[in-house]
C-alpha cells in the first residue's frame, strides 16, 4: 500500500512539473514548436507540399510558355497564355486547399500541447474538413484569378492609360489581400468551430478588423511574398516554391496562434470558457499565493 501512495505522489509530482513548464504566452509556445518540433514542422509541411504540386506544375509551365511568347514576340498570345493557366490554376489550387485541412488540424493541436502524430492527425484533419478546405481553395483561387487576369489585361490592352491602370490593379491587389487574409481565418476556424459556411465567414471578417496589422503583416509577407515571387521568372517562382514547400508550416502555426489569441478574446471568454488559454500555462491558487 504504500509503495503505490509513493508512486501516486510521484505521479502527482510529475505532472504538476509538467503544467508548470508550459508556455506562459503564444510567443512562448511558437518558439518552444521551433526549438522542440522542428522535424514535425518539416514533415508538416511536405505533407501539406504534396497537394500543391499540381499547382506547381501549372505555375511552372505557364512561366515557360510566357516567357516562350515575350522572346518570340508574340505578346498576342500573353493574354491567353495567363487566361488559360489561371484557369486550371482554380481547380489545383482546391486540390492543394485539402493539404490546409490537415495542416491546420495539426497545427491546433500543436499549439495546444496535445500529442500528435503528423501521419494520423494530417490525414484525420484532412478526412473531417476537406470539403470546407474545398470552398476556400475555390474562393482564393477565384481571387487570385481576378488579380493575375484583370491586372495582365489591363497592363496589355491599356498601356495608354497608366492612371486609370494604376488604380485598376490597386482595386485587385487590396481586393485580393482583403480575401485572403479572411480565407486564413477560415481556416483556422474550420478546425476548431462547427459553425456554417457563411457565419465563418462573417466572424473572420470581423476577426479581420479586430486584429489589424498583425494579420495584415503575417499575409503580406508570407502569402503574398509568395504570390509576388510566383509573378515574375522561373527563379522567383522556385525560391516562391522552395520557401513554401519547407516554411508553410512555420507561417501555419503562426496564423493558428494569431487565430486563436481573437477567439479566445471575442468567443471563448463568453460561450466556452473552459477553452481560454487552452495549451497556456495557467495560475493556480498556489501559484498567486507564492
Amino acid at each position: 500500500m504504500g509503495d503505490v501512495m509513493f508512486k501516486r505522489a510521484e505521479k502527482h509530482i510529475t505532472d504538476t512539473e509538467a503544467i508548470k513548464s508550459l508556455p506562459h504566452n503564444r510567443k512562448e509556445v511558437f518558439f518552444d514548436l521551433l526549438r522542440n518540433r522542428k522535424m514535425m514542422l518539416f514533415v508538416l509541411s511536405c505533407y501539406v507540399f504534396m497537394f500543391f504540386i499540381p499547382l506547381a506544375v501549372d505555375l511552372f509551365l505557364f512561366n515557360y510558355f510566357e516567357s516562350m511568347a515575350i522572346a518570340s514576340g508574340k505578346t498576342e498570345d500573353l493574354f491567353s497564355w495567363v487566361f488559360y493557366s489561371m484557369v486550371i490554376m482554380v481547380p489545383c489550387m482546391m486540390i492543394g486547399f485539402i493539404g490546409f485541412a490537415g495542416a491546420f488540424y495539426v497545427a491546433k493541436k500543436m499549439v495546444w500541447q496535445d500529442g500528435v502524430s503528423v501521419a494520423v492527425d494530417f490525414f484525420n484533419g484532412v478526412k473531417e474538413n476537406w470539403k470546407r478546405a474545398v470552398i476556400n481553395g475555390f474562393l482564393f483561387g477565384l481571387f487570385l484569378f481576378g488579380l493575375v487576369v484583370g491586372g495582365s489585361y489591363l497592363y496589355i490592352y491599356s498601356p495608354a492609360l497608366p492612371v486609370v491602370n494604376g488604380i485598376g490593379i490597386g482595386a485587385l491587389i487590396l481586393f485580393f489581400l482583403v480575401f485572403g487574409m479572411v480565407i486564413a481565418l477560415n481556416l483556422t476556424q474550420d478546425v476548431y468551430y462547427t459553425n456554417g459556411v457563411f457565419p465563418t465567414l462573417k466572424n473572420s471578417f470581423c476577426f479581420l478588423g479586430l486584429l489589424n496589422w498583425k494579420i495584415i503583416l503575417l499575409f503580406i509577407l508570407t502569402t503574398g511574398g509568395v504570390v509576388v515571387l510566383g509573378c515574375f521568372n522561373m527563379i522567383t517562382l522556385a525560391i516562391g516554391m522552395v520557401l513554401f514547400a519547407f516554411l508553410n508550416s512555420v507561417v501555419i502555426v503562426l496564423y493558428t496562434l494569431i487565430a486563436h489569441s481573437a477567439f479566445d478574446k471575442y468567443i471563448n471568454q463568453v460561450h466556452y470558457p473552459e477553452m481560454v488559454n487552452k495549451g497556456l500555462y495557467k495560475k493556480t491558487c498556489d501559484d498567486k499565493e507564492a
